[in-house]
């Protein structure tokens, strides 16, 4: 069985493949905390990875799942019938997400993944447009509490109108992910002639869907796709043209 593993900037998740490409139930850990991970080296005859945690990371996995071959996965030109227009170092999450997307959508499609940072990339015709890296929702909200005196930072609510500072917070930070979104939906609309769907995964993506379809009516923004996994979906994909 294959054995797919995102070792993300924060956390790393893994699950198992059967041999029709269905992951089971999938588990998480902290970075910090990978050494006691319980990785189901047992059942694993195939182990893939998407490493955007440095090499130090990479060898340490390499050595907890000796003996067992490990494949790092690496960014092409083409993979999975998806092209790639980005000039160099795109990351392997971005490219095994939009992998995984493409394969659920095939329509032009804004790919979301709301981790640690917010990736907002896009799909047209089987092709990786480009896309863009801002700060999480995490980030977003340490960055008032650093920066800014006297500050309630406390949790706050999404709001049309919020009344208090933590909601007003909150709101903002989710507007700003919500307007990045929406800017990019419109210019792949522009360049694509259809409107975009919209696939959402990571660990902040129902927040920021939430937030999304609080403003459908006024934008033209669709129900949100949210797709667990995503990651690990594209690993699965890209097993595939990966010789055993």
């Amino acid at each position: 069985m294959l054995l797919v593993i995102d070792i993300g900037n924060t956390r790393t998740k893994w699950a198992m493949a059967d041999a029709m490409g269905r992951l089971q139930e999938s588990e998480v850990c902290l970075n910090s905390e990978i050494a006691q991970a319980n990785f189901p080296k047992a059942q694993a005859t195939k182990v893939l990875v998407a490493n955007v945690a440095g090499e130090a990371m990479a060898q340490q996995l390499s050595q907890l799942l000796s003996p067992l071959p490990v494949h790092f996965v690496t960014t092409k030109p083409q993979a999975c019938s998806v092209k790639n227009a980005y000039a160099a170092n795109l990351g392997i999450d971005r490219w095994a997400s939009l992998v995984a997307a493409w394969h659920h959508t095939k329509h032009a499609t804004v790919v979301v993944n709301a981790g640690t940072a917010i990736t907002i990339d896009t799909l047209s015709k089987a092709e990786f447009l480009g896309g863009t890296i801002m700060p999480g929702l995490h980030s977003l909200r340490a960055s008032l509490a650093q920066n800014t005196a006297q500050l309630d930072v406390g949790e706050g609510a999404y709001a049309e109108f919020p009344i208090n500072t933590p909601d007003a917070i909150e709101t903002g930070c989710l507007n700003a992910v919500v307007g990045a979104i929406y800017l990019m939906q419109k210019r792949l609309e522009k360049r694509s002639g259809w409107l975009p769907k919209l696939v959402m995964t990571g660990g902040d993506a129902r927040s920021v869907a939430q937030a999304l379809n609080a403003q459908a009516a006024n934008t033209g923004t669709k129900q949100v796709i949210i797709i667990e996994n995503l990651v690990l979906q594209g690993l699965v994909l890209l097993s595939k043209e990966i010789p055993d």
